[in-house]
């Protein structure tokens, strides 16, 4: 029997691959969105190798004493959040979550020795994302919803944003709990209100039917709603071909760009249009119209081009004939390019070196050593000194040394202790990899405590005590790893003088009710059959 968990993470930091979380939240509900279990709140004590960014501390108002105080032993936060993820027939889902909790998600379990990817798919498992719908909701059906502004003329899709315009529950934003429950009431306003969209966009956790709304066989047009962080972009898309070497993608074209610039591409110009991070591009930078889409990660796209009206395309600026009349210029050209082969040498990318931590993505981990990885974890802990696993990925030993070290530090042989030190030393005070620093925490505190002094609010204490608690923290990291003051302490900062108190904020008008469109999305029934909650032998 399936069931629905919506979950949320405050986390250390915006970095999912590096940053740790210090609370997690879930609410099990059944598949009307009814709650049928009760809120669960975690909070996971401190890494011994990691340290917070004082602004994240600063949002949540969770510090690294708090943790310690109130959270569990990162191991046992780590089993009882695996074990709501991964009930069977569980379908996870939260706000931005594909992109950031999930991603915490996975590395988390990967630092302890746990398949990052099982509870995904294993058992009638799945996971989706309620921004994908939101964002389909805002580019196709408008009137659901009140949208607010960002401040710079667009809409802006902040959940505590769009909580208040639409008057939906949100006591405390980044708080986990408050989170869950905004984004459980968002997800009921907008599938009472349409339906049909919300049946759509959730059928494509099922990566075959989102494969199918893009089916690259077909060369047939598409809709997509997404494809960048903050907004809703809205794109009528051409498949060019699967992914070279992941399954699970297709590399479609913007048909609002000629696909005639394609006849004279070469792999190293359409590897830098594609690749040039934003901070790199020059000025008159043209980049690439080509999307690499990922099926596993609940796309918001639509086969059927009538869900986008004219009149609403008209408002988004565009141009719905300009497009399809590129589709016949494009078959042209994909019959003068061999695009398959060059879209091959494009997107091969050699496998960085990373730090075995942040190296999850290097690839899988092959079933010897995950047998073997499970021994460990389920091996009574004082037996560690003695055992030498032996795997095969060369990943393995130095992630099975941290995992002892952070969590069973008496096994830990004098050089292996040594080894641990020099690791802390090198990430947080060396900075090695592009770790964050107790330097680096020091500055952004100090730059925290000129910003609140600075932005004409009223003085908060708390505030000023959330920076107080995270630099202690540090400085006692600091004094254990680096006793003789490699990096020193700054200079203590100058009081914050009092400023005048800011004028409140307007009531939110109650939200009128919107009306329901006819079904355009897909057929009469989109929504996924039930999951066999028999395990699939096969990767996401």
């Amino acid at each position: 029997m399936n069931s629905l968990l919506a979950y949320d993470y405050e986390t250390t930091g915006l970095d999912p691959v590096r940053d740790r979380p210090v609370q997690f939240a879930c609410l099990r509900l059944d598949m009307e969105l009814n709650v049928i279990g009760r809120p669960t709140t975690l909070s996971c004590q401190p890494s011994p190798d990691h340290l917070p960014d004082p602004a994240a501390s600063l949002l949540t108002g969770i510090t690294p004493q708090r943790c310690q105080a109130l959270g569990l032993p990162e191991l046992q936060f780590v089993g009882a959040v695996h074990r709501e993820l991964a009930a069977p027939g569980t379908i996870a889902f939260g706000y931005n979550s594909i992109a950031f909790d999930e991603e915490i998600t996975r590395f988390m379990l990967w630092r302890n020795l746990i398949d990052p990817y099982a509870r995904e798919w294993k058992d009638g498992c799945g996971r989706w994302d309620l921004l994908g719908l939101v964002r389909a909701t805002w580019a196709l059906r408008p009137e659901t919803l009140d949208w607010p502004d960002d401040g710079q003329g667009a809409v802006s899709f902040a959940l505590e944003r769009i909580s208040a315009a639409n008057g939906l529950p949100h006591e405390t934003a980044h708080d986990a709990m408050s989170d869950v429950l905004a984004t459980v009431a968002l997800a009921r306003r907008i599938r009472e209100r349409q339906p049909q969209l919300f049946a759509h966009c959730f059928s494509m956790l099922d990566k075959n039917l989102a494969l199918q709304e893009m089916d690259a066989a077909s060369r047939s047009p598409f809709l997509l709603v997404g494809g960048s962080a903050k907004t809703a972009a809205v794109r009528i898309m051409m498949p060019l071909a699967p992914h070279p070497t992941n399954r699970n993608e297709v590399i479609a074209w913007d048909l609002a760009s000629d696909p005639r610039q394609l006849l004279d591409m070469d792999a190293e110009t359409m590897r830098r249009r594609l690749f040039t991070r934003l901070d790199e591009r020059p000025d008159e930078f043209d980049p690439m119209p080509i999307f690499s889409i990922a099926a596993n990660k609940s796309p918001a796209v639509f086969r059927n081009l009538g869900v986008l009206s004219r009149e609403r395309a008209a408002e988004l600026g565009i141009d719905i004939g300009a497009a399809l009349a590129n589709v016949p210029v494009m078959l042209g050209v994909m019959e003068t390019v061999d695009l398959a082969r060059l879209l091959q040498v494009v997107f091969a990318r050699e496998p960085a070196e990373s730090d075995p931590e942040e190296a999850l993505y290097a690839g899988f981990v092959g079933n010897a050593d995950r047998r073997l990885l499970d021994q460990m974890r389920s091996m009574d802990p004082a037996t560690f000194a003695t055992v030498k696993p032996g795997f095969l990925d060369p990943r393995l030993d130095e992630l099975f040394l941290r995992y002892k070290a952070r969590h069973y530090p008496a096994t830990l042989t004098q050089r292996e202790e040594d080894k641990w030190e020099e690791h802390r030393f090198r990430k947080l005070i060396e900075g090695v990899g592009g770790s964050r620093t107790v330097a680096m925490v020091r500055e952004t505190a100090a730059r925290c405590r000129q910003s609140l002094a600075a932005s004409g609010a009223p003085a908060d204490p708390a505030s000023y005590q959330v920076l107080d608690d995270v630099l202690a923290y540090t400085n006692g990291v600091a004094a254990v790893i680096d006793p003789f003051g490699t990096v020193p302490e700054p200079e203590p900062p100058l009081p914050a003088e009092p400023v005048a108190a800011a004028p409140a904020t307007q009531p939110v008008p109650e939200p009128q009710p919107a009306p329901v469109q006819p079904d355009l999305f897909g057929g009469a029934d989109v929504t996924p059959g039930k999951r066999k909650t028999k395990a699939r032998a096969r990767r996401p």
